[in-house]
C-alpha cells in the first residue's frame, strides 16, 4: 500500500516503473527517458507534412488503381459482386460500374485534398470491411475478393485466404484514413 504523500509517478524519472510496498519505485527495464525520446521522435515524424502527404498519396493511388482496374473489366467485377450474394441481381450491374467510378473520383479528390474525399474513402473502407467480414463470417469460398482487377488467382486461394488477406489490407487502409483524420490535431499538438 502506498503512503499518502507518495505519488504514483516517481520523481526520479522512472515513469510508471511500478511501485512496491512502502512507496519505493521498482527499477524499469528501459529508462523512461529513452521511451519518451523515441515517442517524441515518432510523433514528430507523424506530424510532419511529408508523412501526411505520403500517406495521402499512397491511399489515393491505391483507390485510383483499384477503381481503374475494375473499370477496365466491369463485367468481371460484376461476376465477383454476384458471388458474394449480398445484392439483388438487378443492382449488381450498376454497383459494378458506380463503385469503381467512386473509388477513382475519391482517389483523385484525395490526391488533390478535395474536401469530402477522405470521408468517401473512409466510407468505402468500412463498406469493404463489412462485405469481407460478412464473407468470412458466413464461410463463403470466393477466390477473388474483387479488390483490384478481376481475374484468375493462383491455385490454393479458394480457401478464403484471399478474403483474410484483403480484410487485413483494408484494416491497414482504414488505419491510414484514421491517421489522416488525426493529423491536424497531432500537428497542432507538436507545434
Amino acid at each position: 500500500m502506498l503512503s499518502g504523500n507518495v505519488s504514483p509517478r516517481s520523481s526520479r524519472g522512472t515513469g510508471y516503473a511500478g511501485q512496491v510496498a512502502g512507496g519505493v519505485a521498482a527499477p524499469s527495464a528501459v529508462p523512461s527517458g529513452a521511451l519518451t525520446a523515441f515517442a517524441d521522435a515518432v510523433l514528430r515524424l507523424l506530424s510532419g507534412v511529408w508523412c501526411q502527404r505520403a500517406v495521402r498519396g499512397a491511399l489515393a493511388l491505391v483507390f485510383m488503381a483499384a477503381g481503374g482496374a475494375k473499370l477496365a473489366d466491369v463485367r468481371g467485377f460484376a461476376e465477383i459482386i454476384h458471388h458474394y450474394g449480398i445484392l439483388p441481381v438487378w443492382a449488381v450491374g450498376p454497383v459494378a460500374l458506380l463503385l469503381p467510378l467512386a473509388e477513382v473520383i475519391a482517389g483523385v479528390g484525395l490526391l488533390f485534398a478535395v474536401r469530402g474525399s477522405l470521408a468517401a474513402i473512409a466510407a468505402m473502407c468500412l463498406l469493404f470491411l463489412g462485405v469481407l467480414g460478412y464473407a468470412l463470417a458466413t464461410g463463403l469460398s470466393i477466390g477473388d475478393c474483387g479488390c483490384f482487377a478481376p481475374g484468375e488467382l493462383p491455385e490454393g486461394v479458394q480457401d478464403g485466404s484471399a478474403l483474410r488477406g484483403a480484410f487485413v489490407r483494408d484494416l491497414a487502409l482504414l488505419a491510414g484514413v484514421a491517421y489522416l483524420c488525426a493529423w491536424r490535431r497531432l500537428r497542432r499538438r507538436m507545434a
